[in-house]
Formats: structure tokens, sequence, C-alpha cells
């Protein structure tokens, strides 16, 4: 008799997956992805196209990483509000009618300051490169991120603490708000909300499409399910919501897929 752990684990990696519930708003972490048309599927709540199950354990271990380095923190003797105190849960902040959010890793009293920190696990190679450029060179997206989430929580800086996965070396940069870049960002995002985005490729065997969570959705290949915020009769309104130009409020009497305009 086999035990068949490996092929038993993936299985069920998947099935955990497929419960899970796909989020439906602009997040910080994806603010500084290149294509606006995956921005867009994010914000309509599409589903996304399911990471394997190897994939999966790297963002199980990417979270564990993360509670490793604020103890870390905390024996360092930095106090750090991993929540918020209000709502027992992750930070929170919100912005552009309840459609943009950003979730940041906790908060730090630095001498009479206040710090957003954000923590960032990484392979050898894209660590040294943070260490020698700086996470603006070695990882645009990120930059993106905390900008993104300095601008909606008013908080002026961030302590981005960067740790080496193959050697559990720490690394560290801080960061200043950038009020231009936050304004770009900000642009970006508007133009999200108008729905008339591009795909960022003509080509689905794109690299960029390859590896993208949308890329199901976004090439036709995964059913989406037919209700008000995924219509393209539907455009967002406030307190995070999707109001229909038809009318239609419990159920879409003229549900239209909701597609970006193709590469210009």
């Amino acid at each position: 008799m086999s035990i068949d752990f490996v092929s038993r684990c993936d299985q069920a990696y998947e099935k955990k997956k497929a419960r899970e519930k796909t989020r439906a708003y602009i997040g910080a972490s994806g603010i500084g992805n290149e294509c606006e048309a995956a921005i867009h599927f994010a914000l309509r709540g599409y589903t996304d196209t399911p990471p394997d199950a190897r994939l999966q354990r790297v963002f199980r271990d990417g979270h564990r990483i993360e509670d490793d380095v604020v103890r870390d923190l905390k024996l360092a003797g930095i106090y750090v509000m991993e929540v918020d105190q209000l709502t027992k849960k992750q930070w929170e902040f919100i912005g552009f009618n309840g459609h943009a959010i950003g979730h940041a890793d906790g908060i730090v009293e630095i001498g009479s300051e206040t710090w957003l920190v954000e923590i960032k696990s990484m392979n050898d190679n894209k660590f040294k490169d943070f260490v020698r450029n700086g996470v603006k060179s070695s990882h645009r997206n990120y930059y993106a991120q905390v900008q993104f989430m300095m601008g909606l929580s008013k908080i002026n800086k961030c302590l981005l603490v960067a740790y080496n996965k193959n050697n559990s070396e720490y690394g560290e940069e801080e960061i200043e708000y950038d009020e231009l870049y936050f304004s770009f960002l900000s642009q970006r995002v508007e133009n999200v909300l108008s729905g008339k985005v591009h795909k960022i490729s003509q080509d689905e065997t794109d690299w960029r499409c390859r590896g993208c969570f949308k890329r199901g959705v976004c090439w036709g290949q995964i059913d989406v399910p037919k209700k008000i915020r995924t219509c393209a009769n539907a455009m967002p309104s406030e307190n995070g919501e999707f109001k229909c130009k038809n009318g239609c409020t419990e159920t879409c009497q003229k549900w239209t897929r909701w597609t970006p305009l193709d590469k210009t």
C-alpha cells in the first residue's frame, strides 16, 4: 500500500484554495501591476486562476516568516502593533469610495513618530539586489505597495524589512512618503475605476500573462459568476459597491461579461 503523500497533499491544497473567496477591490499589493486590466478584474472580484499547490506553500511560508520577523522586531525592543486594537484584525486602510484597500503588516512607534511596517521574504538574488539598489529598483511593485498604503493611511514613513530565505539574513529600508508618486498611483486607480483599460499583451503566452492570476478570466478560459459586480453594465459606486445602469439591484437581468480593451 502506498501512502502517496505528495499527490494527496497537493490535492488537499487545491480543494482548500477552491473554497476561498476571491477578493473584490483594488489591493495595495496589486497596484504596481503593469496591467491595468488585471487590476480591474480584481476590483470586480473575477475568479483567480488558482496557484498550484507548490506556490500556495510558498505563500504560506511567507506568512509564517512575517510572524517570525514581528517576533524579532519585538526582540530588538521595537514596539510593534500587529493588529488594529479597535477591530482586532490586520491594519486596513481604505480609500477611493471603498474600492481601494491596503493591509499593513504592522505599525511601529519610533520615537515620537508612527511608521508602517512591511515585511517581505526574498530569495538570495533578489535580496542582494534589494540591499544593493533599494526597493524602488529591485521590487518596483513593493515600492508602489508601500507608497499606496502611506497615501491611504496618511502615515509618512514605512520600515520595509527584507528576509533572505536562503540564509536568514536581514535587510531594511526606511521609505519616505512620495506625494508625487502617490498622485501617479491615484490616477492609475481612476483609470481602473473607469473600466476603460487595456490588456498588457495581444498574446496570452506572453510571460506577464502566464504568471497572472487573472489570466483565465482575461482570455476566456474560466467562467464568471453572473452577478451585478461582474457585469459590464455596472460601474463602481459608493462604499465599495457597484451600481447597474439598468437598475438591477438583487439579480442581474441583462448580464454582460466585462472585457478589457485590446492592447493598443
